[in-house]
């Protein structure tokens, strides 16, 4: 029999009884707690073939991620880091029988959204009891016109880097195959002993590729809703998991909040994604506690990730390849193609990198990354050609941030840029021009902003400037509006 990620989170569902599963807030829940909150869910859903989850890294989030992997149900994730307007939108959008979200989400907006949409309103909670964890809002709904294609097991949240965040289907044959490429790491005994400490948001690729395999393999999990140096710190130190995972910015504020080294004992290792940790806080941070940081690269569309590091790796190549997210991963094969030609280029040359996984079929899938491979195999990344600005890890085009500031009635044009940022890498700022007479200041675009981006797409200063600058041919000088924050 294949390996069926389903069959093994049922079985653990029904047969996992009063073990401890996830802990969050100081206490634990069990498994017979996470089964009957999807029980719950159930009941008040009916028997949809997909749902809409507004995620959450909170306990009732996964009991009823992992019901719905068992009941082979699919769930669409929408963002949380988005304003009311924003959620309500995408449940327009998705019109599924039943959206899913904790009780702080269910405002007018999102309310109204789903009556609009024929949805179900359930509102779920960290209760004791399971059987009081869920609610009905609004009576269950008539949408999910079309039949939900049961190959698809996911449909996960893309970073944004082209537009507003795409929901790309994750296939059961790539969540099966994923998961089991896992097992050599979740399987082991010592693994399997100490949690996993999780700070990843649930609704993306890299919250999936941490929350499944423990849920398949049986490893208990503490979730961690935002990660904060001193209780992420205090979590390892009363936990001892081997090997955790951080973006790169929490890599630095680790540093700056002075943790102890006898706190993070326990680790052999600290994977690091979404972004490289600045060289000489890598350096600092190995030198100081000893555990190695292994970056990796992914992304949702390739179901995760396709380059990283393993600890053998690391031991002989790690000082040499220094900025390296490390080779193509088991199952993977990594080139470099031409830009205007996508022919491929020879070893250490630049262009964008495509990559072929198992997980995903036979084909080549192009990014908009700036690569090269080198002699020994080792992936480069050299930036995005489409601009995009990395801000921790999270992806944004300026075109996406400037496009929702031009629609207010007062700016006549926006340029966004990335500046330098000590702890993200880079944040995006704004510099705007308003139509003749105008009326706007910094913090009323702000908040227009933020009424429809994502979170970490809203820029962190916008300025008001006479006019833009612009070069010859009448276009926007990009170094010259950086200079404006400099």
């Amino acid at each position: 029999m294949s390996f069926d990620v389903s069959a093994l989170i049922r079985q653990r569902l029904a047969g996992g009884g009063d073990a401890d599963q996830l802990h969050f807030d100081g206490r634990w829940r069990s498994w017979r707690w996470m089964a009957a909150l999807d029980e719950a869910v159930a009941a008040l859903a009916g028997d949809a073939p997909a749902i809409g989850l507004i995620a959450r890294t909170r306990p009732q989030h996964v009991a009823l991620f992992a019901g719905s992997l068992a009941r082979r149900r699919i769930v669409s994730m929408i963002y949380s880091a988005q304003s009311a307007a924003g959620m309500a939108d995408d449940i327009r959008r998705l019109r599924l029988p039943a959206i899913v979200a904790d009780p702080q989400d269910w405002v007018p907006e999102t309310l109204n959204a789903a009556l609009e949409a024929g949805s179900a309103a359930i509102a779920i909670e960290d209760l004791e009891d399971p059987a009081r964890a869920a609610s009905l809002l609004l009576a269950r709904g008539s949408g999910g016109e079309a039949d939900a294609n049961p190959d698809v097991a996911l449909e996960l949240l893309s970073s944004g880097t082209t537009g507003p965040p795409k929901r790309v289907p994750l296939l059961w044959s790539t969540l099966n195959a994923a998961t089991e490429d896992a097992a050599n790491v979740y399987g082991a005994a010592n693994s399997i002993e100490t949690p996993q400490v999780m700070t990843q948001p649930l609704g993306n690729v890299t919250g999936i590729a941490y929350v499944v395999p423990p849920l398949a393999f049986g490893r208990r999990i503490v979730l961690l809703e935002k990660f904060e140096p001193r209780s992420w710190a205090d979590a390892i130190r009363k936990h001892r998991p081997v090997r955790v995972s951080l973006p790169p910015a929490a890599i630095r504020m680790v540093l700056d909040a002075g943790i102890p080294r006898e706190y993070l004992a326990s680790l052999t290792a600290i994977g690091v994604g979404g972004g490289r940790v600045d060289g000489d806080v890598h350096e600092r941070f190995e030198t100081h506690y000893g555990i190695p940081i292994l970056h990796a690269f992914g992304a949702t569309e390739f179901g995760g990730v396709v380059a990283n590091w393993t600890a053998d790796l690391y031991r002989q190549w790690g000082a040499a390849k220094r900025g390296s997210p490390g080779r193509a991963s088991t199952n993977v094969e990594l080139r470099i193609v031409d830009q205007a030609t996508f022919e491929p280029l020879p070893v250490g040359d630049i262009g964008l990198l495509e990559a072929k996984a198992q997980r995903m079929g036979p084909d080549w899938l192009r990014t908009n990354d700036l690569a090269s491979i080198d002699a020994d195999g080792f992936l480069f990344l050299h930036g995005r050609a489409d601009g995009a600005i990395n801000r921790g890890g999270f992806k944004i085009v300026p075109d996406v941030v400037a496009d929702a500031l031009r629609a207010h009635p007062a700016v006549a044009d926006a340029a966004v840029v990335g500046v330098d940022d000590q702890r993200l890498g880079q944040v995006p700022v704004a510099a705007v021009e308003l139509v003749p007479g105008g009326a706007a200041d910094p913090e009323v675009l702000m908040a227009w902003a933020r009424e429809r981006l994502i979170a970490y797409q809203v820029p962190t200063e916008v300025r008001i400037v006479p006019v833009l600058p612009r070069n010859a041919s009448l276009k926007i000088s990009a170094p010259d509006v950086k200079a404006l924050f400099a």
